[in-house]
């Protein structure tokens, strides 16, 4: 790893006294202190950690139609090395990516390497950037633009076996399209492929569309998937047949402060018969689950986190501008099952519980944000089983530098 930073200060030096106007560079510190008491155990203390994400990156522009754009990051939790002078070696390769432009004089674009991406509003595909972490795809995305819809496919490698065949590999691909046919609105229909090659454990197909637009002062969203295909679930190959929907209606109110208010609802498909050969359980995929389903992650892995029942999640959402450059936020969430859980006196219950998250941000600057939340959760039946019958709660203050 020491190679790599070597190599990229030494590109970026050469750059720079080379061509000082086609080289930008980026870079971003973020630290993040948490209180984590979610054990829902009122008779255990809760516990403070600190984690840090360091990114350092450079765009290229040798040409007006090709670029590049490499980013190194570092991301470690403080305290966790075993001494002062020891090195746990975390940075890594976050992106590195070619963009051609104006391929063959057409309005044909190809990005290939290593990549963040995101699909739509990301509840099946996104980058995650309140990870520490986040999450990078190594493949390409091929895109056609013309004036109202813009097509794109692309294709990332997951699993690398180096197997014959290409045997257990596992790959992620997809087409969506950006139409835009109507005044302020948005619409993208999207199909998403997903294999482990030359076996029946997953040939998953995810199909849909998201819409978004605004009237005046009321804005809504609409998104709807359907999963099919095979995957092998409880030992043994079974139909996918699940589906999601989510919609959002919001209003923004005149006056200084801006307040917005917006209500809906999420809906993933559970099962509540695991005999049979049809799997009902929706799956995310690799959304950001963590900018729908609570700020406080109790359904980011899903479906696990809702022992395959499913989720129906009723929000509503309220934010307004309390000063100058100052931000705060109001979140409730109802969570419920959306298939039957057995609970372990043989009775049914559907309530994982309800959250409230409440946020305030400061942008000090263009280049200095500062943001801080409180969150609490009271369980319902479900949680109240598998997790505990207290409520549990969690706090965090970050503050981003970033140019």
């Amino acid at each position: 790893m020491k190679k790599l930073i070597l190599l990229f200060l030494t590109a970026v030096t050469f750059s720079q006294n080379y061509a000082q106007d086609k080289i930008n560079i980026s870079a971003e510190i973020r630290g993040r202190s948490e209180f984590d008491n979610r054990d829902f155990n009122s008779d255990k203390s809760g516990f403070f950690f600190t984690g840090l994400r360091s990114r350092l990156g450079a765009a290229f522009m040798p040409q007006s139609d090709l670029s590049g754009f490499i980013q190194i990051q570092d991301s470690r939790t403080f305290g966790t090395e075993p001494n002062t002078l020891a090195d746990t070696k975390n940075v890594d390769l976050h992106q590195a990516y070619v963009d051609v432009r104006n391929i063959f004089g057409m309005p044909l674009s190809f990005k290939g390497g290593r990549m963040e991406f995101n699909l739509g509003p990301q509840r099946l595909i996104g980058s995650v950037g309140w990870n520490n972490v986040s999450r990078s795809f190594d493949g390409g995305v091929l895109s056609f633009q013309a004036e109202k819809i813009n097509l794109h496919a692309f294709a990332f490698q997951l699993g690398e076996m180096f197997l014959e065949g290409d045997s257990l590999d596992q790959t992620l691909g997809g087409v969506f399209a950006d139409l835009n046919l109507v005044e302020n609105y948005t619409i993208q229909p999207f199909v998403i492929v997903e294999s482990i090659l030359k076996t029946d454990n997953l040939d998953r197909y995810t199909l849909g569309f998201y819409v978004k637009g605004n009237s005046g002062n009321i804005f809504h969203e609409t998104e709807f998937a359907y999963q099919a295909g095979t995957m092998l679930a409880s030992g043994r190959k079974q139909d996918i047949n699940a589906l999601m929907a989510a919609l959002n209606v919001g209003y923004k109110f005149e006056g200084e402060q801006k307040p917005t208010l917006i209500i809906g609802i999420d809906y993933l498909s559970g099962d509540d018969n695991f005999t049979d050969d049809d799997y009902k359980v929706f799956n995310t995929l690799y959304a950001t689950n963590h900018k729908y389903y609570g700020y406080m992650d109790f359904f980011v892995n899903l479906p696990p986190n809702t022992y395959e029942a499913g989720l129906t999640d009723i929000h509503a959402k309220f934010a307004f501008l309390p000063f100058e450059k100052v931000t705060a936020g109001l979140n409730l969430h109802i969570f419920n099952s959306s298939a039957d859980y057995t609970l372990l006196n043989g009775n049914t219950a559907k309530s994982f519980g309800t959250e409230a998250d409440f946020t305030i941000g400061y942008q000090s600057s263009e280049n200095l944000n500062v943001t801080g939340g409180f969150s609490f959760f009271s369980p319902g039946e479900i949680f109240e089983e598998t997790r505990g019958s207290d409520t549990s709660t969690w706090m965090y203050l970050m503050t981003t530098f970033s140019f």
